[in-house]
């Protein structure tokens, strides 16, 4: 029984310590010009607002694009690079309603293993496999 705890804790005490890595998706800034550093704030934004699908949808929400350059322009490099940072952490196409059904689907098969493990009784359909 020691054994197994000392063998426990050490797996557990290498891997508490290991250094983890983080892959994220390349940026075409990064790939073209190095490092996304070298673009100021303001002129990300500009980028992203002389696209012609973020203009088309400001036009569907009745925004004139020539407003929100001006209103961009005017902005201080402080609060340029907060709302720059903002558009690169926000997630992409992010839709809530699969993320609802995902969530849904992840508690039904966690339900359903612990009705197979007879750690639960929540499905009238399983058997437990120790009885």
């Amino acid at each position: 029984m020691k054994f197994s705890k000392l063998i426990l804790s050490f797996i557990l005490s290498t891997t508490l310590f290991a250094q983890v890595s983080f892959a994220q998706i390349a940026s075409t800034e990064t790939l073209s010009y190095g490092s996304s550093d070298t673009l100021s704030s303001k002129e990300k934004l500009a980028g992203i607002l002389s696209r012609e699908d973020v203009a088309k949808k400001f036009e569907e929400l009745g925004v004139d694009v020539k407003i929100v350059e001006a209103r961009v322009a005017s902005m201080t490099d402080e609060e340029a690079s907060i709302v720059a940072n903002q558009i690169d952490t926000l997630p992409a196409g992010a839709d809530v309603g699969m993320s609802i059904v995902g969530a849904i689907v992840f508690v039904f098969i966690v339900l359903l293993i612990t009705d197979i493990l007879g750690l639960t009784k929540v499905f009238n359909f399983t058997k437990p496999i120790t009885n």
